[in-house]
């Protein structure tokens, strides 16, 4: 009986490091929309609150193909659907298997195998293409307010992209794939080593790990809350957990098919969970308990 109050009192902690004090947060579902292609990122506009979704469009598992059935979709701010072929592929600017997106100012930057796709979000004008030397698997991007990163999975490394198309790398963790920043600081996750990292960037420091790896299967997305919690989604697992600011403790708040890159929508308290396999993108509001 007593080993059973012990693992009782354990799981009330989930998969905590430590029980968790002071507010806690909590996800409710306010809407869900299907008929996506394998949604793999949703990203908010943080100009209007617009969503776009990138869909991989495949139907054999190839996530990293250049087949050229790409797809961005576009959602209204809180979920509803807009355009679900906002931009398309097409023979002058392929979209192969687009994944991670950022906004910098008017500019949708996407992240599609070896290269990086930038389409205007305010002008009908053609997007263009920005080769990124030595990429592998091109996967997440996020922005500091003034440039583009990308996350290259099969090399580890972090491109950082100017206004201009010039790129500089940034040391990445082995199996780079969600980054994001806060407050002038960038976190990433890894796919392989399930773990979380703090980078440096300037480029100059060695990645640091939280110190969660055995907490985690297979981390996809990222993002941080005004308090400093630590939203993660982990693809394999099939949940969207967060971790305390102090990073010590972590507890799922949302469990679904697997998420994929999740995108945060800080004036309405939404986040947006794309669900690859379930071909779905649903909306949680935060709050705290």
């Amino acid at each position: 009986m007593a080993s059973r109050t012990c693992l009782a009192l354990a799981l009330l902690c989930l998969v905590a490091t430590g029980c968790a004090t002071g507010p806690q947060w909590r996800a409710r579902e306010t809407a869900s929309v299907g008929g996506f292609d394998a949604p793999e990122c949703a990203v908010v506009d943080p100009a209007g609150g617009e969503v776009y979704v990138s869909n991989i469009a495949t139907s054999k598992g190839e996530y990293w193909t250049d087949d050229g059935t790409g797809f961005i979709s576009r959602l209204r701010p809180g979920g509803a659907p807009q355009a679900m072929k906002w931009k398309d592929s097409s023979p002058d600017l392929p979209l192969n298997a687009p994944k991670g997106m950022c906004v910098v100012g008017p500019r949708l930057y996407v992240a599609d195998n070896t290269r990086v796709v930038c389409y205007p979000t305010t002008l009908n004008e053609p997007g263009r293409r920005i080769e990124i030397p030595g990429a592998g698997k091109l996967n997440d991007m996020a922005s500091d307010g003034a440039a583009a990163y990308v996350s290259d999975t099969a090399t580890g490394k972090i491109h950082r992209i100017d206004p201009q198309g010039g790129t500089r790398d940034i040391k990445g963790p082995p199996g780079a794939n969600g980054i994001t920043f806060y407050k002038g600081r960038m976190f990433a996750v890894s796919w392989d080593l399930h773990e979380v990292y703090e980078l440096d960037p300037s480029g100059k420091e060695e990645p640091k790990p939280f110190g969660l790896v055995k907490l985690f299967k297979n981390l996809d997305g990222i993002e941080v809350l005004e308090d400093g919690t630590f939203i993660v989604s982990d693809f394999t697992a099939g949940k969207v957990l967060a971790i305390s600011p102090d990073r010590k403790t972590v507890r799922a708040i949302i469990s679904c098919r697997t998420p994929a890159d999740i995108g945060l929508d800080r004036n309405l308290g939404l986040l947006y969970v794309p669900m690859l396999e379930a071909n779905a993108v649903s909306t949680y509001r935060l709050e705290k308990k």
